[in-house]
């Protein structure tokens, strides 16, 4: 009896220990794919767009035009273009990638299957989406600097568009024209900002404002 009782108490533990590992698990998921929608909410707008490609094909090391035929061949969005890169980083072939996704399964079940490390892919989306903020900021105070990159590597955000962009809820959705709408306005606060202090200085070279003296006083300009 002593010995049931005690493998009895083994896999209480066993049970209680898998109860709480899965939650785990499936925190760290949640948090991943979180950190991927916003990429792919992003990327529903030609502008968005532009800048969440450049952004994960520098992250990725990857040629811009690559990943635009990857998103049409299996027809993904950012988010899971980012997974399926992880799941070919650990071995899986690109060809059964895209038979699954063919057959119909969920990007999603494909990594757990493969045992993707979400904890990993979550703090990684995390720097992804900073940087991709910040290369929208930079966008929007001088959008000339990406055009000319498009031009360079044969980008076209219109081609480049998918209906798996919108693949995303309207919380999403709503939360990225939120980010969108936040760099855009402090780049053009700091193109203000620029453009008033130039012509600050215009004007004081105009009107000839007071010039400091040897002693380091102000005294008036000549008359």
């Amino acid at each position: 009896m002593k010995r049931w009782s005690w493998l009895g108490v083994v896999l209480a533990v066993g049970v209680v220990w898998c109860g709480l590992a899965r939650p785990a698990w499936a925190d760290d998921q949640q948090k991943a794919e979180k950190q991927l929608h916003k990429l792919t909410a992003m990327a529903s707008d030609a502008t968005g767009r532009r800048v969440v490609s450049a952004t994960v094909a520098d992250w990725l090391g990857a040629k811009r035009p690559d990943l635009v035929t990857e998103r049409r061949t299996m027809n993904i969005n950012y988010g899971d273009l980012y997974i399926a890169h992880q799941l070919v980083k650990q071995g899986m072939k690109r060809d059964d990638l895209a038979a699954q996704l063919k057959s119909g399964k969920k990007m999603a079940d494909i990594a757990n299957a493969q045992h993707l490390d979400w904890k990993q892919v979550a703090g990684d989306a995390k720097k992804l989406n900073a940087r991709m903020e910040d290369n929208l900021y930079k966008h929007f105070l001088n959008g000339k600097a990406d055009a000319d990159r498009d031009a360079a590597e044969g980008y076209d955000p219109t081609i480049d568009g998918l209906a798996a962009d919108k693949d995303v809820s309207k919380d999403e959705m709503a939360e990225a024209e939120h980010t969108y709408l936040l760099w855009r306005d402090r780049a053009d606060q700091a193109r203000g900002s620029k453009l008033d202090t130039s012509s600050e200085n215009a004007a004081q070279g105009a009107r000839g404002d007071p010039v400091r003296t040897k002693a380091g006083k102000l005294s008036p300009p000549p008359q």
